[in-house]
Protein backbone atom coordinates (compact mmCIF):
# COMPACT_ATOMS: atom_id res chain seq x y z
CA UNK A 1 0.00 0.00 0.00
CA UNK A 2 1.09 3.09 -0.81
CA UNK A 3 1.97 5.97 1.67
CA UNK A 4 -0.39 8.80 0.93
CA UNK A 5 0.79 11.38 3.42
CA UNK A 6 2.57 12.94 1.52
CA UNK A 7 0.70 13.41 -1.66
CA UNK A 8 -2.31 14.79 0.68
CA UNK A 9 0.14 17.28 2.20
CA UNK A 10 1.12 18.04 -1.82
CA UNK A 11 -2.34 18.69 -2.89
CA UNK A 12 -3.11 20.57 -0.01
CA UNK A 13 -0.11 23.19 -0.72
CA UNK A 14 -0.60 23.37 -4.30
CA UNK A 15 -4.21 24.25 -3.74
CA UNK A 16 -2.89 26.98 -1.62
CA UNK A 17 -0.54 27.98 -3.94
CA UNK A 18 -3.38 28.27 -6.62
CA UNK A 19 -5.96 29.84 -4.24
CA UNK A 20 -8.41 27.08 -4.78
CA UNK A 21 -10.09 25.02 -1.69
CA UNK A 22 -8.66 21.04 -3.12
CA UNK A 23 -7.49 19.73 -6.29
CA UNK A 24 -6.92 16.55 -7.85
CA UNK A 25 -3.71 14.86 -7.44
CA UNK A 26 -4.21 13.36 -11.20
CA UNK A 27 -4.98 16.04 -13.16
CA UNK A 28 -2.19 17.27 -15.09
CA UNK A 29 -0.27 20.56 -13.59
CA UNK A 30 -0.86 22.09 -16.69
CA UNK A 31 -4.47 21.44 -16.12
CA UNK A 32 -4.22 22.85 -12.61
CA UNK A 33 -2.45 26.28 -13.90
CA UNK A 34 0.91 26.11 -12.83
CA UNK A 35 3.08 28.24 -14.53
CA UNK A 36 6.74 28.88 -14.12
CA UNK A 37 6.68 30.61 -10.72
CA UNK A 38 4.24 28.69 -9.31
CA UNK A 39 6.70 25.74 -10.11
CA UNK A 40 9.39 28.18 -8.16
CA UNK A 41 6.80 28.04 -5.37
CA UNK A 42 6.09 24.17 -5.43
CA UNK A 43 9.52 23.38 -5.23
CA UNK A 44 10.22 25.45 -2.11
CA UNK A 45 7.36 23.71 -0.74
CA UNK A 46 8.42 20.45 -1.96
CA UNK A 47 11.80 20.85 -0.15
CA UNK A 48 9.84 21.01 3.05
CA UNK A 49 7.70 18.12 2.61
CA UNK A 50 9.93 15.75 1.53
CA UNK A 51 12.59 14.27 3.69
CA UNK A 52 15.07 13.02 0.81
CA UNK A 53 17.34 16.03 -0.85
CA UNK A 54 15.89 16.77 -4.03
CA UNK A 55 18.01 17.47 -6.99
CA UNK A 56 16.06 19.56 -9.54
CA UNK A 57 18.16 18.41 -12.20
CA UNK A 58 16.12 14.71 -11.74
CA UNK A 59 12.88 15.49 -11.69
CA UNK A 60 11.35 15.37 -14.78
CA UNK A 61 7.90 17.42 -14.65
CA UNK A 62 6.23 19.00 -18.29
CA UNK A 63 2.52 19.60 -19.24
CA UNK A 64 1.76 16.07 -18.51
CA UNK A 65 2.85 15.42 -14.82
CA UNK A 66 0.74 15.10 -11.95
CA UNK A 67 1.33 15.79 -8.35
CA UNK A 68 0.57 12.09 -8.00
CA UNK A 69 3.77 11.36 -10.22
CA UNK A 70 6.01 14.42 -8.94
CA UNK A 71 4.85 12.61 -5.28
CA UNK A 72 6.75 9.35 -6.41
CA UNK A 73 9.62 11.20 -7.87
CA UNK A 74 10.16 13.05 -4.81
CA UNK A 75 9.85 9.48 -2.70
CA UNK A 76 11.98 7.79 -4.73
CA UNK A 77 15.27 10.36 -4.73
CA UNK A 78 17.92 9.11 -2.41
Amino acid sequence: MQNTETLDLLSQEVAKILGQESIDPDISVSELGVDSLKVVELMLVCDQLYPNKIDPEKIEIDQSTTLRGMDQQFLAMN
